[in-house]
Parts: structure tokens; C-alpha cells; sequence
């Protein structure tokens, strides 16, 4: 089995589809992940975690810093980005928080800002 580069913390469908896909078409080893999961537990080929803010399991400063712990690179997504909720997860240790309108379009800059 192909070493995971990229954990999908995402529970809209077309949304994890489209990044899924996108992921798969640069090359990319992708799993879906979830708010039961052990950080603990991720391989140690994860190097990156999308997470969806929008869904309110996801929201969640503790996550962003048990993922900072594991060393991974995260990005975030949400449909609108409230500066309180950008602060607040930055501080966390959330790398980048990008619209959904752009999160698909820009993944492989993104891959190449932060895998490469």
C-alpha cells in the first residue's frame, strides 16, 4: 500500500470528493480521517491535514493543536472566514484557512508550498 500523505478531516461529500480527486490526479496518498481518529495513530508519511471548519466536530482549537503536534501542515477551509475564527485557529497552529471556492482550484499550490 502507497504511504498517506494527506489526511481529509472533510464530511461534505462533493466537497471531499472534489479534494479527493484533486489529490489523486497530483499523485497524491489521501484518507479520510474523523473526529474519532487518534492523532497518535496517523502513519508517519502524514505530512498534511485539510480540515473542513464548517463542520462543527472539526471547529475545534484541540484538534488543530493535536495535529500541530504530529508536525503536520494544516490547512483549513470554511464557506465564510470570520477573523475571530481565523485568530483563534492560526493561534491553534492551522497553517492557511482558505474559502471553499478556492481550496480545489489552489491545492497544488498548496502541495507545493507545503509537501514538496
Amino acid at each position: 500500500m502507497d504511504m498517506i500523505e494527506i489526511l481529509l478531516f472533510v464530511k461534505d461529500f462533493e466537497l471531499g470528493s472534489k479534494i479527493s480527486e484533486r489529490c489523486v490526479d497530483q499523485g497524491r496518498n489521501v484518507e479520510f480521517s474523523d473526529e474519532k481518529s487518534d492523532p497518535a495513530e496517523f502513519p508517519d508519511s502524514v505530512k498534511l491535514a485539510i480540515v473542513d471548519f464548517d463542520e462543527d466536530v472539526f471547529l475545534s482549537v484541540g484538534l488543530v493543536s493535536g495535529l500541530k503536534q504530529r508536525n503536520l501542515k494544516i490547512i483549513g477551509t470554511m464557506q465564510r472566514i470570520s477573523n475571530n475564527d481565523q485568530n483563534k485557529l492560526r493561534s491553534a497552529g492551522c497553517d492557511i484557512i482558505l474559502t471553499k471556492s478556492s481550496i480545489v482550484k489552489n491545492l497544488s499550490n498548496l502541495f507545493s508550498e507545503f509537501l514538496d
